[in-house]
């Protein structure tokens, strides 16, 4: 019988032999089949059992690594065995004989059966099964066993790796997120995202990871992130149809950002395998083509495994000790480590990979940062058609990007000039144009074109340019027409772009379309544009958009840094900026016109202090914003260079350097000295305002308001006038000591005299920055230039004044205004007071009167009483009877006197001559006479209390004057109002105030008509003067305001 071998392409001489277990209740077949398993394969070892009990025992105390069942046990049997086999890393095969070929036998992965027909092959097909089932499994094992390493490199990995479901619940964190978010894995699984990591929330990664998730596209992005981290995080984001797995690390600068952002965008989109590997050979970074090619969607996968792991059973042993040799020669070279030139090693390797053999060709360089540590470069040449020069073109091609790329010294218009000479060196074109497309107009950028006359700044239709299809596509656009055409034009004088040949892509900067890069040519090649080219094209475009964007940053960034500059320097605030040893390297203006020391006196110097106490203090701020703390609005006080103090409102701000350290401060002053100065004169006249409620008269009034204007306002040429009804004028009540000294005597301001009147006339508040300008000020000759006059209602006047030329402010206006409204509060409750203690006296007075007026005709009424009782007469009854009369008329003239002095609070327009006559008509007139007179005012008033008043002094003049008396209703010729005379006796000169108070009467009359009068006066706020009539009457003069005539 011939010896059958399982041929295993990784096994090594040494492999482990096979544990077999044969499980038969026929104990003689058994045997033969271990006889016959021995005579074709010396690898397998085969122990036979005849019961499921022993075959159990077997397999509880030794290591099986295959179970082969005979066909005689019993279908409840072999289930029994079956559950006594760990079926995912022990293989089950079942003999059928030729009476079980219908039988169902379980299915799986490491289950399979084998035929003992015939059996002259029996042996061979068994040990063929054997060994593959066997080294299937044990490939399993060795891949749980890689899998649980990787998820041990995973966990230990510097870069933070978490994953979430589609619903952001955390799935999985390594140890190295976890203890950035100071939290344990097993606090963090299970969580919300944006709960577990706030910091996201509201973050450009936050619309990173959404956008991943909603797109199921991998997406990578930089952002700046808070607490806990605090810093530049490059995030990769792999959806995977179930959530996201996250990969991010820090990064030192967003300079550094960029760089690698464009390295990342080279080694994503070129077509080689990079790797770079360290001394151990083990994998420290993979671009995604060698992950493809190793056979895994994600780089990261490879990283951390040993090269010899990655390759086993995959490259020959000669290639791979030729690929040592190289490693150990590029790792003893002496050199310069900056160099960007390959290892010229002719160094192919044959790999196999999941789409079969493929040829590379691999290049080796010491890295730049790590000597340790060898990048690695294959190239897939499988497909290569084009020759070895081309192959070198290509390669040369991307030596010079990277050089090209490695010089961020160069200006953007330089790199934009190498990188289309590169282009046209590599696709063996004439002509590279970078555009900038807006709307139809296609105007060049940068050029490459030697042999045309194409330059930067021509202009094209875009419509007769390929561009406009590039465009269209949003994509690759070439075309290469087969034989040479002279037609063809690339000339801006005709406005004309008609290449023979066309390569094209679109061109983006900071993700918005910016135009095209092309490369044309008027002589067509023979042949289409590969993919390697176009791909080749692609790249260039990227490189090229990232070196616009760096330009286009650049440039907001130098406009952004001089509005900054323009704006500190127009700043009213002192901005400017100290190194971490406290001197100052900026001084604006502000801070010039704020402290008087100009930019020369203090940069390069300390910041200047008064005191040391000031000094302390800004030590201390200084080392607060070297800890990196911020100061917002802190209240200080500093004193000028001048020695004036300020009140000044103090924020700084910590500025970084690239090492992420304090490199200097901005400080920001405010000078608040007037707003403070505003707050305390507030305080000082809300004192005053107390001190005014307290005041008992108005010469207290005025001198505490006086003081206030001099000290709080620093207004020491003010004074108080009050207007006095009975001089129609505006008298003074008090005036500052420096007024005095100055203008001596304050004047009085009869009515129409003076600035001060019509303010007191109008009602509103005046100001005067030169009051020579007015005609109608008081005195021509006045010292006084200046003035503030706010009206006190119909109280008076606050006024104040300068005796230099001012422009009083509006905050020295409004606190004047506000003096002036708690003077004009403070007179009204001095009015008020004076107004209830005259009521009350006159109410004592009027108790009095009362008791004496009710006494005397109640004592007749009581005398008469007594008599009537012992003598009957009727006389004596009637005398009574007056008495009660005259106590009911007191009674009822009493009850009119309360009414009629209560205080009218609202009333109607009233023409004080219809009240005249209607009043006529309610009094008995005998002969008398009354004249009405022309002109007489209209007032505010109680109607029936007016025609009342007039009632009382009708009656009033009957009954003293006689019955033919006249009587004279007119206006006044002087002041408002109006007068009622007559022609009777008059009152004596002596009796004119007694006669207006109750009971006192100059005949038999009550003596209430008069005191009614006067109470109906004093009800309105109206002023009564008593006098003589031209005829020798009483005359009764009433000052009213009195309302325009329409």
């Amino acid at each position: 019988m011939n010896r059958v071998e399982y041929m295993d392409p990784e096994r090594s001489d040494d492999r482990p032999p096979i544990r077999a277990l044969y499980v038969s209740g026929d104990q003689e077949s058994a045997q033969r089949v271990q006889t016959l398993l021995a005579a074709v394969s010396d690898h397998i070892e085969l122990t036979v059992a005849e019961k499921i009990s022993t075959a159990q025992h077997v397999l509880a105390t030794s290591a099986v690594d295959c179970v082969v069942v005979g066909p005689s046990l019993s279908d409840e049997l072999k289930g029994e065995l079956l559950d006594s086999v760990d079926n995912r890393y022990c293989p089950i095969i079942y003999v059928l004989d030729f009476d079980n070929q219908q039988q169902q036998i379980p299915t799986g992965e490491l289950i399979d059966h084998v035929s003992i027909l015939p059996i002259e092959h029996f042996a061979a097909r068994l040990s063929v099964r054997i060994q593959t089932l066997v080294e299937t499994a044990r490939q399993k094992q060795r891949t749980k066993a890689t899998f649980g390493q990787f998820e041990q490199m995973v966990d230990r990995a510097t870069d933070g790796i978490y994953a979430v479901d589609s619903e952001w619940q955390i799935q999985y964190v390594n140890q190295t997120m976890a203890d950035g978010l100071s939290a344990t894995q097993s606090e963090l699984i299970g969580q919300d995202l944006w709960e577990a990591f706030p910091s996201l929330v509201g973050s450009e990664l936050e619309a990173v990871y959404r956008d991943a998730m909603s797109s199921a596209t991998a997406v990578s992005g930089d952002s700046y992130v808070g607490p806990p981290f605090d810093s530049w995080i490059e995030s990769h984001v792999f959806p995977d149809g179930n959530g996201l797995t996250v990969f991010w690390r820090r990064t030192a600068k967003q300079e550094q950002t960029q760089s690698l952002t464009r390295a990342k965008a080279i080694l994503d989109n070129i077509h080689d395998a990079v790797f770079v590997i360290d001394e151990t050979y083990e994998i420290q970074f993979a671009n995604p083509t060698a992950a493809r090619i190793a056979g895994h969607s994600n780089p990261a996968a490879l990283e951390g495994r040993t090269l010899a792991d990655l390759i086993e059973g995959l490259v020959a042993d000669e290639a791979v000790d030729a690929f040592q040799t190289a490693v150990s020669e590029v790792r003893e070279t002496p050199g310069d480590s900056e160099s960007a030139v390959f290892s010229d090693a002719d160094l192919q390797i044959d790999f196999e990979t999941a789409f079969g053999t493929r040829h590379f060709d691999v290049r080796l360089k010491s890295c730049v940062k790590s000597p340790t540590e060898t990048l690695v470069v294959a190239r897939d040449i499988t497909e290569q058609h084009e020759t070895r020069d081309q192959l070198k073109a290509e390669r040369d091609a991307l030596r010079v990007l990277q050089e090209i790329m490695a010089d961020t010294e160069a200006t953007t218009a330089t790199q934009l000039s190498r990188m289309l000479a590169l282009g046209c060196d590599t696709l063996n074109l004439e002509v590279g144009l970078v555009s900038a497309v807006e709307e139809t107009e296609y105007r060049v950028r940068a050029v490459h074109a030697p042999t045309t006359a194409i330059a930067v700044g021509d202009q094209f239709d875009l419509a007769t340019t390929p561009c406009a299809e590039v465009l269209a596509r949003n994509d690759v656009y070439s075309f290469v027409e087969t034989a040479e055409n002279s037609g063809h034009q690339l000339t801006p004088e005709t406005n004309t772009f008609e290449p023979a040949s066309y390569i094209g892509v679109p061109l983006s900067v900071n993700d918005e379309r910016y135009g095209t890069l092309s490369f044309a040519s008027v002589a067509s090649p023979v042949q289409e544009f590969y993919e390697a080219e176009r791909t080749f094209v692609k790249l260039l475009s990227e490189l090229i958009g990232a070196e616009l964007t760096r330009e286009q940053d650049q440039q907001q960034l130098k406009e952004t840094n001089t509005r900054l500059e323009s704006l500190i320097e127009a700043a009213p605030s002192a901005i400017f900026e100290i190194d971490p040893e406290g001197t100052i390297v900026r001084w604006n203006r502000g801070a010039e016109e704020i402290f008087g020391w100009t930019a020369d006196e203090v940069v390069g110097e300390l910041v200047p202090s008064a005191s040391n106490a000031e000094v302390e203090t800004f030590m201390k701020h200084r080392d607060q914003a070297l800890a990196g703390k911020r100061i917002y609005g802190e209240e200080l006080t500093r004193q000028t260079k001048d020695g004036t103090e300020l009140d000044i409102l103090l924020s700084t701000a910590p500025i970084e350097g690239p090492d992420g350290t304090v490199s200097s401060i901005i400080v920001v002053i405010e000078d608040i000295s007037a707003q403070k100065t505003h707050e305390r004169q507030l305080r000082a006249l809300q004192q005053t305002a107390q001190q005014l409620t307290v005041a008992s008269s108005l010469d207290e009034i005025g001198e505490i308001a006086v003081a206030a204007s001099d000290r709080v306002l620093e207004l020491d040429m003010t004074g108080l006038w009050k207007y006095d009804r009975t001089q129609h004028a505006l008298v003074p009540v008090a005036q500052c000591e420096s007024s005095l000294e100055t203008l001596g005597h304050a004047p009085a301001f009869a009515a129409g005299e003076g600035l001060a009147w019509e303010v007191f006339v109008s009602g509103d508040v005046r100001v005067y920055d030169d009051v020579t300008q007015h005609t109608a000020r008081y005195n021509p000759d006045t010292a006084i230039r200046s003035e503030i006059i706010v009206p006190l209602g119909h109280y008076g006047i606050l006024m104040t004044g300068s005796n230099q030329y001012k422009e009083f402010s509006d905050r020295e206006v409004d606190l004047f205004r506000i003096l002036g409204a708690s003077v004009k509060a403070a007179m009204v409750r001095a009015e008020r007071e004076a107004t209830l203690r005259e009521q009350n006296d006159r109410l004592t007075e009027f108790a009095h009167g009362v008791s004496h007026d009710l006494r005397s005709p109640l004592s007749v009424a009581e005398g008469f009483l007594e008599i009537a009782k012992e003598d009957p007469e009727p006389a004596h009854f009637e005398r009574v009877e007056r008495a009660h009369d005259r106590i009911s008329q007191l009674l009822e003239n009493l009850l009119t006197l309360a009414q009629r002095g209560t205080t009218v609070t609202e009333g109607d327009e009233i023409a004080v001559a219809e009240a005249a006559r209607e009043a006529w008509t309610f009094v008995e007139t005998d002969t008398a006479t009354v004249h009405i007179g022309e002109s007489l005012p209209i007032v505010m008033g109680d109607r029936s209390r007016v025609t009342q008043l007039f009632e009382n002094l009708y009656g009033n003049a009957i009954e003293h004057g006689g019955e033919d008396v006249t009587i004279t209703v007119g206006p006044l010729s002087v002041e408002q109002g109006f007068y009622v005379e007559d022609d009777g006796t008059g009152i004596p000169v002596d009796q004119r105030e007694e006669v207006l108070k109750h009971g006192v009467s100059l005949g038999s009359g009550t003596g209430f008509g008069l005191a009614i009068v006067a109470a109906i006066v004093r009800a309105h706020g109206w002023d009564l003067q008593v006098t003589e009539s031209a005829s020798g009457g009483a005359r009764f003069e009433f000052i009213v305001e009195a309302i325009p005539k329409n």
